[in-house]
Protein backbone atom coordinates (compact mmCIF):
# COMPACT_ATOMS: atom_id res chain seq x y z
CA UNK A 1 0.00 0.00 0.00
CA UNK A 2 2.95 2.50 0.83
CA UNK A 3 4.13 1.89 -2.90
CA UNK A 4 0.81 3.01 -4.46
CA UNK A 5 0.44 6.14 -1.95
CA UNK A 6 3.84 7.00 -3.23
CA UNK A 7 3.00 6.90 -6.54
CA UNK A 8 -0.29 8.49 -5.62
CA UNK A 9 1.52 11.35 -4.18
CA UNK A 10 4.08 11.68 -6.95
CA UNK A 11 0.90 12.04 -9.51
CA UNK A 12 -0.95 14.62 -7.52
CA UNK A 13 2.15 16.68 -6.08
CA UNK A 14 4.72 16.58 -7.67
CA UNK A 15 3.15 16.35 -11.52
CA UNK A 16 -0.43 17.97 -11.10
CA UNK A 17 1.43 20.72 -8.31
CA UNK A 18 -1.68 20.21 -5.84
CA UNK A 19 -0.97 20.78 -2.35
CA UNK A 20 0.32 18.05 -0.23
CA UNK A 21 -2.41 18.44 2.22
CA UNK A 22 -4.96 17.92 -0.33
CA UNK A 23 -5.48 14.27 0.85
CA UNK A 24 -8.75 14.06 -1.06
CA UNK A 25 -7.11 13.95 -4.16
CA UNK A 26 -4.31 12.12 -3.16
CA UNK A 27 -6.92 9.04 -1.65
CA UNK A 28 -8.66 9.68 -5.66
CA UNK A 29 -5.41 8.51 -7.11
CA UNK A 30 -4.83 6.14 -4.42
CA UNK A 31 -7.76 4.49 -6.03
CA UNK A 32 -7.16 4.87 -9.57
CA UNK A 33 -4.04 2.97 -9.14
CA UNK A 34 -5.68 0.19 -7.19
CA UNK A 35 -8.32 -0.40 -9.99
CA UNK A 36 -5.10 -0.10 -13.03
CA UNK A 37 -3.12 -2.80 -11.11
CA UNK A 38 -6.51 -4.84 -10.45
CA UNK A 39 -6.52 -4.72 -14.81
CA UNK A 40 -2.54 -5.44 -15.37
CA UNK A 41 -1.01 -2.43 -14.67
CA UNK A 42 2.08 -2.54 -12.90
CA UNK A 43 3.18 0.37 -10.88
CA UNK A 44 6.51 1.01 -12.61
CA UNK A 45 4.84 0.90 -15.91
CA UNK A 46 1.58 3.39 -14.35
CA UNK A 47 4.77 5.70 -13.20
CA UNK A 48 6.29 5.43 -17.12
CA UNK A 49 2.76 6.73 -18.24
CA UNK A 50 2.81 9.23 -15.91
CA UNK A 51 6.22 10.40 -16.91
CA UNK A 52 5.58 10.32 -20.59
CA UNK A 53 2.61 12.85 -20.02
CA UNK A 54 3.96 14.89 -18.51
CA UNK A 55 6.73 15.22 -20.85
CA UNK A 56 4.58 15.37 -23.80
CA UNK A 57 1.57 17.16 -22.80
CA UNK A 58 3.00 19.71 -19.76
CA UNK A 59 -0.04 22.22 -21.17
CA UNK A 60 -2.47 19.94 -20.31
CA UNK A 61 -2.12 18.95 -16.68
CA UNK A 62 -4.08 21.62 -15.16
CA UNK A 63 -6.52 19.96 -16.49
CA UNK A 64 -6.27 16.78 -15.57
CA UNK A 65 -7.71 15.33 -12.60
CA UNK A 66 -8.12 11.46 -12.83
CA UNK A 67 -5.07 9.63 -13.38
CA UNK A 68 -7.83 7.44 -15.95
CA UNK A 69 -6.85 10.69 -18.27
CA UNK A 70 -3.62 10.19 -18.79
CA UNK A 71 -3.93 6.04 -19.50
CA UNK A 72 -6.98 7.03 -21.70
CA UNK A 73 -7.75 3.28 -23.51
CA UNK A 74 -3.80 2.07 -23.33
CA UNK A 75 -3.64 -1.62 -22.34
CA UNK A 76 -1.22 -2.88 -19.60
CA UNK A 77 2.30 -3.53 -21.16
CA UNK A 78 3.56 -7.49 -22.00
CA UNK A 79 -0.56 -8.45 -21.54
CA UNK A 80 -0.72 -11.91 -23.63
CA UNK A 81 -4.58 -11.60 -23.70
CA UNK A 82 -6.03 -10.44 -26.99
CA UNK A 83 -9.17 -8.43 -27.30
CA UNK A 84 -12.55 -10.30 -28.62
CA UNK A 85 -10.36 -13.52 -28.85
CA UNK A 86 -12.14 -17.08 -27.27
CA UNK A 87 -9.29 -18.90 -25.64
CA UNK A 88 -9.81 -22.40 -24.35
CA UNK A 89 -6.98 -22.79 -21.31
CA UNK A 90 -8.71 -22.66 -18.68
CA UNK A 91 -6.00 -20.44 -17.02
CA UNK A 92 -7.16 -17.52 -19.48
CA UNK A 93 -10.98 -17.84 -18.73
CA UNK A 94 -13.26 -17.13 -15.48
CA UNK A 95 -16.13 -19.20 -14.96
CA UNK A 96 -18.67 -20.63 -12.15
CA UNK A 97 -17.93 -22.20 -9.87
CA UNK A 98 -19.14 -26.23 -9.66
CA UNK A 99 -21.84 -27.29 -7.66
CA UNK A 100 -21.31 -27.69 -3.97
CA UNK A 101 -23.21 -29.39 -0.86
CA UNK A 102 -24.05 -27.16 1.72
CA UNK A 103 -25.64 -28.03 5.08
CA UNK A 104 -28.97 -26.58 5.51
CA UNK A 105 -28.85 -25.48 9.65
CA UNK A 106 -33.04 -25.66 9.72
CA UNK A 107 -32.91 -28.82 8.22
CA UNK A 108 -30.27 -30.29 8.83
CA UNK A 109 -29.97 -31.81 6.16
CA UNK A 110 -27.31 -31.21 2.95
CA UNK A 111 -28.47 -29.26 -0.39
CA UNK A 112 -26.94 -28.83 -3.62
CA UNK A 113 -26.01 -25.36 -4.28
CA UNK A 114 -25.03 -24.27 -8.07
CA UNK A 115 -24.09 -20.98 -9.03
CA UNK A 116 -25.60 -20.09 -12.58
CA UNK A 117 -23.21 -20.59 -15.37
CA UNK A 118 -20.85 -18.08 -16.97
CA UNK A 119 -17.88 -18.39 -18.75
CA UNK A 120 -15.49 -15.16 -19.34
CA UNK A 121 -11.93 -13.97 -20.79
CA UNK A 122 -9.57 -12.85 -18.09
CA UNK A 123 -8.56 -8.90 -18.56
CA UNK A 124 -5.07 -9.62 -18.82
CA UNK A 125 -2.37 -12.69 -18.51
CA UNK A 126 1.54 -11.48 -18.77
CA UNK A 127 4.83 -12.84 -19.32
CA UNK A 128 4.94 -12.68 -15.88
CA UNK A 129 1.98 -15.07 -15.23
CA UNK A 130 3.09 -17.09 -18.01
CA UNK A 131 6.77 -17.76 -16.27
CA UNK A 132 4.77 -18.58 -13.00
CA UNK A 133 3.04 -21.10 -14.94
CA UNK A 134 5.90 -22.37 -16.65
CA UNK A 135 7.69 -22.59 -13.32
CA UNK A 136 4.98 -23.87 -11.39
CA UNK A 137 4.45 -27.17 -14.02
CA UNK A 138 8.37 -27.86 -13.97
CA UNK A 139 9.03 -27.23 -9.94
CA UNK A 140 12.17 -25.00 -11.12
CA UNK A 141 13.74 -22.53 -8.45
CA UNK A 142 13.89 -19.17 -10.75
CA UNK A 143 16.27 -17.44 -10.16
CA UNK A 144 17.08 -13.86 -12.03
CA UNK A 145 19.20 -15.58 -14.50
CA UNK A 146 16.40 -18.51 -15.89
CA UNK A 147 13.31 -15.26 -15.50
CA UNK A 148 15.99 -12.92 -18.23
CA UNK A 149 16.23 -16.01 -20.45
CA UNK A 150 13.19 -17.61 -20.34
CA UNK A 151 11.27 -14.50 -21.07
CA UNK A 152 13.18 -14.11 -23.94
CA UNK A 153 12.56 -18.04 -24.98
CA UNK A 154 9.04 -17.23 -24.64
CA UNK A 155 8.75 -14.09 -26.53
CA UNK A 156 10.34 -15.93 -29.30
CA UNK A 157 7.50 -18.44 -29.39
CA UNK A 158 4.66 -15.96 -29.09
CA UNK A 159 6.27 -14.78 -32.14
CA UNK A 160 4.93 -17.74 -33.66
CA UNK A 161 2.42 -19.27 -31.36
CA UNK A 162 -0.78 -17.82 -29.39
CA UNK A 163 -0.60 -17.94 -25.84
CA UNK A 164 -3.29 -20.85 -26.05
CA UNK A 165 -1.18 -22.92 -27.69
CA UNK A 166 1.71 -22.23 -25.74
CA UNK A 167 0.12 -23.59 -22.27
CA UNK A 168 -1.39 -26.75 -24.24
CA UNK A 169 2.18 -27.16 -24.95
CA UNK A 170 3.34 -26.70 -21.66
CA UNK A 171 0.76 -28.73 -20.10
CA UNK A 172 0.96 -31.70 -23.04
CA UNK A 173 4.57 -31.86 -22.77
CA UNK A 174 4.94 -31.75 -18.66
CA UNK A 175 2.06 -35.05 -18.72
CA UNK A 176 3.92 -36.83 -21.84
CA UNK A 177 7.20 -36.48 -20.01
CA UNK A 178 5.53 -37.46 -16.68
CA UNK A 179 3.74 -40.42 -18.12
CA UNK A 180 7.48 -42.13 -19.28
CA UNK A 181 9.48 -40.98 -16.00
CA UNK A 182 11.14 -38.93 -17.43
CA UNK A 183 12.31 -35.21 -15.41
CA UNK A 184 9.50 -32.04 -16.14
CA UNK A 185 11.12 -30.15 -19.28
CA UNK A 186 12.64 -27.05 -18.38
CA UNK A 187 14.00 -25.50 -21.69
CA UNK A 188 11.02 -23.25 -23.17
CA UNK A 189 12.73 -23.80 -26.55
CA UNK A 190 11.63 -27.83 -26.61
CA UNK A 191 8.14 -27.04 -26.14
CA UNK A 192 7.61 -26.51 -30.03
CA UNK A 193 7.78 -30.08 -30.10
CA UNK A 194 4.18 -30.21 -28.86
CA UNK A 195 2.41 -27.61 -30.80
CA UNK A 196 0.65 -30.44 -33.13
CA UNK A 197 -0.78 -31.52 -29.49
CA UNK A 198 -1.48 -29.19 -28.17
CA UNK A 199 -3.70 -27.60 -31.30
CA UNK A 200 -5.35 -31.29 -31.20
CA UNK A 201 -6.10 -30.82 -27.67
CA UNK A 202 -7.44 -27.08 -28.91
CA UNK A 203 -9.63 -28.51 -31.42
CA UNK A 204 -11.29 -31.10 -29.05
CA UNK A 205 -12.23 -28.36 -26.39
CA UNK A 206 -13.80 -26.40 -29.52
CA UNK A 207 -15.61 -29.34 -31.05
CA UNK A 208 -16.92 -29.86 -27.15
CA UNK A 209 -17.17 -26.42 -27.02
CA UNK A 210 -19.62 -26.77 -30.08
CA UNK A 211 -21.85 -29.43 -29.03
CA UNK A 212 -22.49 -27.40 -25.54
CA UNK A 213 -23.53 -24.29 -27.13
CA UNK A 214 -20.75 -22.85 -25.10
CA UNK A 215 -18.05 -21.89 -27.83
CA UNK A 216 -18.56 -17.87 -26.99
CA UNK A 217 -18.64 -15.45 -23.92
CA UNK A 218 -21.32 -16.01 -21.40
CA UNK A 219 -21.20 -13.16 -19.25
CA UNK A 220 -21.94 -13.26 -15.77
CA UNK A 221 -25.85 -12.09 -14.67
CA UNK A 222 -25.39 -8.72 -12.21
CA UNK A 223 -27.41 -9.24 -9.76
Amino acid sequence: MNQIYDLAYYFTVNVLRKPEHNTARIHNACQSIQNLCGVGWTLDALKAEIDAFQRDYPSLLANIYHLEEVIGNKKPPNNLIEEDVFYYHNHLRITSSPSKLVLNKETRQYERVEEEFFLEMKAFFTIEDLLKYWYESNGMRSTNHHIKQDTGRFKYLLDFYDIDEVLFMIDIAQQQRALFDLRPLTNAFQLEKYVEDARKKIKEKQNIHLLKGINHVIPRKVV
